[in-house]
C-alpha cells in the first residue's frame, strides 16, 4: 500500500477522477515531517525530522500489529470456528452462530472461499 502511494497508483482501475484525497495516509504524515522549500536546512535538522518520522512509522507499525495480533486474528478464528460448525445449528449450513461479537464482515467472505462453502452464508447472529 505504501509504495503504490508513493508511485501515484490508485486502487481501481478508473478513467473518472477520485471524488476526495486521502491525506491522512502514512505517506503523506511523514511527508508532512519533511523541512518547508522555504526553511534552510541543515543536516542536524534534516537528521532530527527524519527521527520523528521513524517515531510516526513505529508508532503506526506497532498500531497496526496490535490491531491483527489483538482484534483481526482472533476475529478470524471465531468466525472459521463458527463456520466449521454452521451445519450443527441449521440443516441448511445458511446461517452463522457466533460464540460473541467480533469483527465478521471482514472475514467471511474470504473463509467462505477457502473453506470451499456451499451454499453460502446468508445470515449471522450474535449476541
Amino acid at each position: 500500500e505504501i509504495d503504490a502511494v508513493d508511485n501515484g497508483i490508485n486502487q481501481y482501475d478508473t478513467d473518472k477522477p477520485a471524488r476526495y484525497i486521502r491525506n491522512t495516509h502514512l505517506s503523506a504524515r511523514v511527508s508532512r515531517i519533511n523541512p518547508d522549500w522555504m526553511e534552510e536546512n541543515t543536516a542536524d535538522k534534516e537528521d532530527s525530522l527524519f527521527h520523528c518520522a521513524m517515531k510516526v512509522a513505529g508508532k503506526d507499525f506497532e498500531e497496526m500489529l496490535h490491531h491483527y495480533a489483538k482484534s483481526w486474528l482472533p476475529g478470524r478464528s471465531i468466525v472459521a470456528d463458527c463456520m466449521k460448525l454452521r451445519n450443527d445449528i441449521d440443516h441448511s449450513g445458511e446461517i452463522l452462530l457466533l460464540k460473541r461479537y467480533c469483527p465478521w464482515k471482514e472475514h467471511i467472505f474470504e473463509l467462505e472461499q477457502e473453506l470451499n462453502v456451499d451454499p453460502l452464508i446468508k445470515y449471522v447472529l450474535y449476541q
